[in-house]
């Protein structure tokens, strides 16, 4: 049963999802800790590595194209151990959307707003996104076009601003580094952010697009924002050579060097605006996933009703899920891309393959699909 009955169009399909992977291209200091000067070698490896996760989501989405991954428990596992296999699901989706609002509001209290008390950032912030999920899959995903034009726009241009302060020689030595690092760096940047699309699994059943259609621009959206990724760390190492690994937010310390004239200078502003727009649109694709799939989970007509309820729980949650920016990395290096192998990764696969065995999906009666 559809509970958002709205639809989006192939275009929202692909820069939702290129918009998506540009929310975490600026925040690459989870990989440059590690593999330093040849992260963008790194970035290049996950991109690829990410492709095997993308057939996985694409084969799901192709199995069952009217469900979302709450339905696709449903019918793969039986109602019980679907619901848990779902639940699981909402524990991530509740995860993600408050690492994400943590590291905005800790950037925009460090950088923009100091004075002003993290919580009250991050409410208005949230009360924002709540008015966007209410009001549907459309509203979440009307302006993913607009965002990620501006987001390359701005990359495009910081890159030009930023050649007078650029040295190819820091890109040397390349693959001087112990191979683990290489598979470390591959692995994290596989999980973080290219794994995360995952959650579009959620909204299979609104995507406008033929059956045939959904691989060709599930593949371009993530092409975009790849590349988008890759320039932004070609970028940062070009100009921070190694000392890269000095900086929680690269590109910030990146854009903090430049200026167009003396009068038209702290071009970190554009960090600013492109990271908050691109995490108002990646947190609130999370919240909406979320809502939705505890609406399905409790097979409610309205997710509506959950909307504020479950921001305040994100709200809550985001101050627990780490204790400082160093922390937040050390997880993000260590052990995050291990536990986020499990939802992104084993769980799709077992489910995929489990759908093969019991050769689903069988056929619907015509009544049934329609609902």
């Amino acid at each position: 049963m559809r509970i958002d009955k709205g639809g989006i169009s192939t275009f929202q399909f692909m820069f939702s999802i290129a918009c998506f992977i540009l929310a975490s291209s600026l925040l690459t200091a989870f990989i440059t800790s590690i593999t330093k000067q040849d992260s963008w070698i790194v970035v290049i490896f996950g991109f690829l590595v990410g492709l095997l996760f993308i057939w996985i989501y694409m084969a799901l989405m192709k199995n069952f194209p009217n469900k979302n991954l709450v339905e696709i428990n449903d019918l793969v596992y039986g109602p019980m151990v679907g619901k848990i296999f779902s639940c699981i699901y909402v524990y991530f989706f509740l995860t993600l959307s408050s690492l994400n609002l943590k590291d905005l509001g800790d950037f925009i209290g460090a950088a923009i707003m100091p004075d002003t008390p993290t919580i009250v950032i991050l409410i208005s912030f949230m009360y924002i996104c709540a008015w966007a999920v209410k009001s549907g899959i459309q509203v979440v995903t009307r302006y993913s076009m607009f965002f990620t034009l501006i987001a390359l726009s701005i990359i495009i241009i910081t890159i030009f601003l930023t050649l007078n302060h650029m040295d190819f020689n820091n890109f040397l030595p390349i693959f001087r580094q112990p191979t683990v690092k290489y598979v470390q760096g591959t692995h994290i940047i596989t999980v973080i952010p290219f794994g995360e699309l995952v959650v579009f699994l959620m909204i299979t059943p609104n995507i406008k697009i033929p059956n045939k259609g959904i691989k060709k621009y599930f593949i371009l959206g993530f092409l975009i924002g790849g590349i988008g990724m890759i320039l932004v760390v070609l970028r940062d190492i070009a100009v921070l050579g190694n000392t890269i690994t000095l900086f929680s937010l690269p590109s910030f310390e990146t854009l903090r060097l430049t200026s167009v004239s003396a009068t038209l200078s702290r071009m970190e502003v554009l960090f600013a605006v492109i990271l908050i727009i691109l995490y108002f649109f990646k947190i609130c694709f999370l919240y909406y996933v979320t809502v939705l799939a505890i609406s399905q989970i409790f097979k409610l007509d309205s997710y509506k009703n959950l909307v504020i309820g479950v921001g305040v729980i994100i709200i809550i949650y985001s101050f627990n899920v780490y204790s400082s920016i160093i922390q937040h990395i050390e997880y993000g290096s260590n052990i995050t891309p291990f536990q986020w192998l499990i939802y992104e990764f084993l769980l799709p696969l077992i489910t995929l393959i489990v759908a093969k065995i019991r050769k689903l999906p069988e056929e619907l009666p015509l009544s049934q699909e329609e609902n």
